[in-house]
């Protein structure tokens, strides 16, 4: 994957997703949307991260499958009471999170109601985009500044003090994305109290549906999974983005990363004593850190409290994780 060619994340925000958001819940999601973009999108830009795999699925099922009554169970328990975060609450969690690495002045929050991601941080402008209305609870927003304080914005820091810089190809380094998720959704899922990887499972399994169905099809899967019609709508189009005819067949790959990526990583850590320090040396790929300690690399200067703040702790709970995941290994 070459990722000079990467296509943008902004460049499939669909320019009129508000109103078809709203004619798709006034057809009471029996409507195919009929995305407008800035530009033409090819199919082959939308298959950058491959295409479902049979054995990823084949897991990925045995917990939709396994853990799917729990988990609806606990939605259906927290449906009346679900309290979402102000702005100004989102506002104080990130500055707050961000004073602790000396990196409250290095980026910038920006909210809006064009973001089709709840929270999605763009490195090289270095902005943190938060999406309008705000749907996200306390819980939530604790995995979220794992997921992207701790994990992104502190391997990107650590990224930009190697010599390999903005140089990865010349040093033939490899495609780092599905370790950079994986690792997330492991800190995610830490600082959520959680250690099934029911989330990423669901992502998989719909981005399949999306693969061979249309828009309806994978709302109505997510639907199921999620019973919130809300964030059904919000994965449907994060799955069929990049499609201006959503009544077709196809998807946008990016979202399998994330539970490949939790198995690669979760079997990394299995292996090196539940420590993810090696993974800090910057943006790589786990396949290449024996190559990069070859090279004059500068040790982690950033590493994320989630670890440092009891690293037994931290182990203690990867080692749930694997356990309870044991299956997928």
């Amino acid at each position: 994957m070459n990722d000079k060619h990467m296509l943008k994340l902004s460049e499939l925000v669909p320019l009129n997703l508000a109103s078809e958001k709203a004619k798709f819940f006034a057809a009471n999601y029996k409507y195919n949307p009929q995305f407008v973009y800035q530009r033409p999108i090819a199919k082959n830009e939308l298959l950058a991260y491959g295409k479902p795999r049979l054995t990823y699925l084949i897991k990925a099922y045995y917990i939709f499958k396994k853990y799917q009554a729990a988990w609806q169970k606990q939605i259906r328990q927290t449906q009346n009471t679900t309290r979402y975060l102000s702005q100004q609450e989102v506002s104080a969690y990130f500055d707050k999170h961000l004073q602790q690495y000396g990196l409250e002045n290095k980026y910038k929050l920006i909210f809006s109601t064009n973001f089709v991601s709840r929270c999605a941080v763009h490195l090289k402008n270095r902005e943190i985009k938060i999406a309008l209305p705000i749907k996200i609870t306390q819980e939530e927003m604790l995995g979220i500044l794992a997921h992207e304080i701790d994990t992104h914005l502190l391997r990107q820091h650590n990224y930009e003090q190697q010599i390999w810089y903005k140089k990865k190809k010349s040093y033939g380094l490899n495609n780092h994305l599905r370790t950079e998720e994986g690792l997330a959704i492991i800190h995610e899922m830490i600082a959520k109290e959680q250690s099934i990887a029911y989330k990423s499972a669901i992502n998989y399994l719909a981005n399949d549906v999306a693969w061979r169905k249309d828009f309806q099809s994978t709302f109505n899967f997510l639907w199921r999974a999620w019973l919130d019609p809300n964030k059904a709508w919000g994965w449907t189009v994060k799955k069929k983005r990049g499609l201006t005819d959503t009544s077709q067949k196809g998807a946008f790959s990016k979202d399998l990363v994330y539970f490949e990526g939790f198995i690669e990583i979760l079997k990394y850590l299995q292996k090196n004593d539940a420590d993810p320090s090696k993974l800090y040396f910057g943006k790589i790929a786990v396949q290449d850190i024996k190559k990069v300690e070859k090279l004059a690399i500068v040790q982690p200067i950033l590493l994320p409290k989630i670890f440092t703040a009891d690293p037994d702790l931290y182990k203690s709970k990867v080692r749930k994780i694997i356990q309870d995941n044991r299956f997928l290994l």
